[in-house]
C-alpha cells in the first residue's frame, strides 16, 4: 500500500512539473484546419500570428482570422465551423466537456452532429453569448457599432445570455456562405473503414482503404502515393506552443496518421496502424523519433561549413522513445533530412530535404531521447505585434510569398483554470499524465511567457452567463 501511495503522489508530482491540471472528467481535445481559402491566418496557444496551413491542430487558445475574400473550415468529429470573411475567432476552452469559442468580429458557421465534440457548445459575442443545443447548424454574426448580433438556425435550438435574448434570431434564409459550409461533408462512410473516432479519421476511408492484420490489428493503406513516399516527408514542421515542433502534413488525409498511431513497411508498401484502443486524448505532434545530437542535429559530409541536418522516422508499431538507444527501432532506414536551417525555419520538406547522408549513418546516429533543443529562428511574423485586427490580414496577403518562417514564442503550459481533484479513474488520468510528458519531453522545452498577440476578452460578466444556464 505505501508504495501504491508513493507512486501515485509521483505522478501527481509529475502532472505539475510538466504544467498540467487535470478536472475528473474533463480531457483535452484537438481539431484540425480542414480547409483554408484566400488569406487566413492561425496562432497557436502562446505563439504569433502566422498564414494559416491545413491539418493545424485546433485546441485551446488557438487563433484563426481571415481577410476580405478569404474562408476557413475547421473540423473535429461531429462538428464543422467555417469563419466567413474579414472574422476573427479564438478556441477558449476544448475539452469533452466545453467548446467555447469567442467570435470577436465577422461571421461562423457551425454544423454540430450527433456525436458532438463536447456537452456544452458556447459562443461568446462582444455583447452577450448563445448556447448552442445539438445537432443542428447555425450561423451566427458577432455584431458591431453598425450591426446587431444575429443567429440563424437552420436546426436545433440555441440560449442566450449577457444581454442578449430571442430577438436575435433571424429568419434562416441563407446565403452563399451558409450555402458553402452548410454543404460540405465530413462524415464519410466509415462502415467498412473501421478507423477510430479521431480528428481527421473521415477524410482516410476516400484517401486509401482498410486491411485487416493478424498482430497488428487494423491498417490503413494510402491510395495513389509515389513510389519513394514515406510518412512525414509531405509537408512542413511549425514551432507551435505548447506542443513544440509539429509536423504540418499536405496530404488532405494527412492529419490522423500524423499524430496518432503508428507506421509499418508491409512488403514495400507503408500502413498506418491506429491501435484498437487509441484516443482524442493520445494526440501527439508528431509520432517520430529524431535522430543526432539534441541542439545540433546531425552532421553532414561536405566542405567545412555545410550546414548540419535535422533527420527525423517516424515510430513503428509498439516503439516510443522510452525504448531507449538499445531498441531496434524498425523505421529508422527510412528517415528522412533537412537542414536544421530550413527545418528551424518551416521550409517544406520536399523543397529542402537532402541526399548526402548514407542510410547507414541513420542507423549508426543516436536516438535523441530528451527535447531536441532547437530553437525557431527570429524571423518577421507575417503580421507585426500589436495588429491584432482582420484588416491587418489583408495587407498580409499583399506581402511576398515566401517559405514560411514563423516566429513562434515558446512559453510555460499554465495550470487549468480547474484546480487539481483527487483522481477516481486511475488508470485513465496515468494514461494522461503520460502522454502530456512524452509531449513535453520530445518537443523544444519551454523556456519563456508571452502573452497571445490579440487575446480576447468578452465584455459581458460570464458569471450572468452560467446564472442563465443554470451553472456553467
Amino acid at each position: 500500500m505505501r508504495r501504491l501511495e508513493l507512486f501515485l503522489s509521483s505522478i501527481v508530482y509529475l502532472g505539475l512539473s510538466a504544467g498540467i491540471g487535470w478536472a475528473a472528467d474533463n480531457l483535452p481535445s484537438v481539431g484540425r484546419v480542414a480547409v483554408v481559402a484566400g488569406a487566413v491566418q492561425y496562432h497557436a496557444n502562446g505563439g504569433d500570428w502566422t498564414t494559416a496551413l491545413v491539418n493545424e491542430p485546433v485546441a485551446d487558445g488557438v487563433g484563426l482570422r481571415t481577410a476580405a475574400d478569404s474562408e476557413t473550415e475547421l473540423r473535429s468529429p461531429g462538428a464543422r465551423l467555417a469563419l466567413a470573411p474579414s472574422s476573427e475567432l479564438q478556441i477558449l476552452r476544448f475539452d469533452e466537456s466545453t467548446l467555447q469559442i469567442a467570435l470577436s468580429s465577422g461571421r461562423i458557421g457551425i454544423h454540430l452532429g450527433a456525436g458532438g465534440p463536447a456537452k456544452t457548445i458556447e459562443i461568446d459575442l462582444p455583447q452577450g453569448g448563445i448556447w448552442l443545443d445539438v445537432p443542428g447548424d447555425y450561423d451566427v454574426t458577432a455584431g458591431d457599432a453598425h450591426t446587431a448580433e444575429t443567429v440563424q438556425v437552420f436546426a436545433g435550438g440555441v440560449q442566450f445570455g449577457g444581454g442578449l435574448d430571442a430577438s436575435r434570431i433571424a429568419t434562416a434564409t441563407g446565403d452563399w456562405f451558409s450555402d458553402w459550409w452548410r454543404s460540405q461533408n465530413d462524415n464519410a462512410d466509415l462502415t467498412t473503414a473501421p478507423s477510430p473516432a479521431l480528428t481527421g479519421a473521415a477524410t482516410l476511408a476516400a484517401n486509401g482503404r482498410w486491411e485487416r492484420d493478424a498482430k497488428l490489428g487494423n491498417v490503413w493503406f494510402p491510395s495513389d502515393m509515389a513510389s519513394d513516399w514515406a510518412p512525414y516527408r509531405n509537408g512542413a514542421w511549425r514551432y507551435l506552443p505548447p506542443w513544440g515542433w509539429t509536423w504540418i502534413d499536405n496530404e488532405p488525409w494527412g492529419f490522423a496518421p500524423s499524430h496518432y498511431g503508428r507506421w509499418a513497411q508491409f512488403d514495400g508498401r507503408w500502413g498506418w496502424i491506429p491501435g484498437d484502443h487509441v484516443t482524442e486524448v493520445e494526440y501527439s505532434p508528431a509520432e517520430v523519433a529524431f535522430l543526432g545530437t539534441a541542439g545540433y542535429g546531425m552532421s553532414r559530409p561536405g566542405d567545412i561549413g555545410t550546414p548540419p541536418a535535422v533527420a527525423w522516422f517516424p515510430l513503428g508499431p509498439g516503439e516510443t522513445l522510452r525504448d531507449g538507444q538499445e531498441a531496434s527501432y524498425a523505421n529508422r532506414r527510412f528517415a528522412t533530412a533537412m537542414p536544421r536551417t530550413s527545418f528551424a525555419a518551416g521550409i517544406p520538406v520536399a523543397a529542402a530535404a537532402v541526399d548526402d547522408l548514407p542510410e547507414q549513418r541513420f542507423l549508426d546516429a543516436p536516438v535523441i531521447l530528451g527535447a531536441l533543443n532547437i530553437q525557431p529562428p527570429g524571423a518577421l511574423p507575417v503580421v507585426a505585434a500589436g495588429q491584432p485586427t482582420v484588416a491587418a490580414v489583408d495587407a498580409a496577403s499583399e506581402a511576398v510569398a515566401a517559405p514560411e518562417t514563423a516566429e513562434h514564442q515558446p512559453f510555460f503550459v499554465a495550470l487549468r483554470d480547474a484546480p487539481l481533484r483527487v483522481i477516481r479513474d486511475i488508470p485513465r488520468k496515468l494514461k494522461v499524465a503520460a502522454i502530456v510528458l512524452r509531449t513535453r519531453f520530445t518537443a523544444h522545452p519551454p523556456v519563456s511567457v508571452r502573452p497571445l498577440v490579440s487575446a480576447y476578452h468578452s465584455p459581458h460578466n460570464r458569471r450572468h452567463l452560467a446564472a442563465l444556464r443554470g451553472g456553467a
